[in-house]
């Protein structure tokens, strides 16, 4: 299993992606996503773990994008 965590920076909050690759029995990647937003070091919203699985890592960064998001319009509200 390969993993891939990355981080991007909306509106002051930090959107932590932690990505997990598994391959199925043809070889294919099956990439699944976890959410968590913080700020100044401190959890806002705890690790929100997708829904759906995606076919490649860069399809997997921008769901985890939109997924931090939502997180931070419903906490910024």
């Amino acid at each position: 299993m390969t993993k891939h965590d990355i981080y991007d920076d909306i509106e002051g909050f930090q959107v932590w992606n932690y990505m997990e690759c598994d391959k199925d029995d043809e070889g294919r990647e099956t990439w699944r996503i976890n959410v968590e937003v913080k700020r100044g070091g401190e959890v806002v919203v705890p690790v929100v773990a997708g829904d759906r699985t995606y076919v490649d890592r860069g399809l997997a960064q921008v769901a985890g994008r939109e997924v931090g998001a939502r997180l931070i319009a419903g906490v910024i509200r």
